[in-house]
């Protein structure tokens, strides 16, 4: 492609926000607890060791699943039906995990 067909702007490819390995770390995160935990320690250390995301957004990654149970936990405490704490810490996880995936640097 030479100058004259972009109109004199340059053109530079850009790296995809996450690649495969990111992809495979969030799906650790979020589906690792239910291989005997060893899937989620896994996408701990992949996440760790990314340079996607700022140490802030690493140690939320860290810590959303074990957040998000623990307040789905002390939903029990006022006795909603089982739905109902299952979803809060379904949704604290998810947002978490969703930021993670806007967040994430080139």
């Amino acid at each position: 492609m030479n100058m004259e067909m972009t109109n004199g702007a340059a053109l530079q490819a850009s790296e995809p926000r996450l690649r495969t390995r990111d992809w495979i770390t969030l799906g650790l995160l979020v589906f690792g607890p239910f291989v005997l935990g060893i899937g989620w320690l896994v996408g701990v250390w992949l996440l760790w060791t990314s340079n996607r995301w700022t140490t802030v957004w690493k140690i939320a990654g860290t810590v959303a699943w074990p957040v998000g149970w623990t307040a789905a936990a002390c939903c029990e405490f006022f006795q909603p039906p089982v739905w109902v704490s299952l979803l809060v810490g379904a949704v604290i996880a998810i947002a978490v995990y969703v930021a993670l995936i806007k967040e994430a640097r080139v």
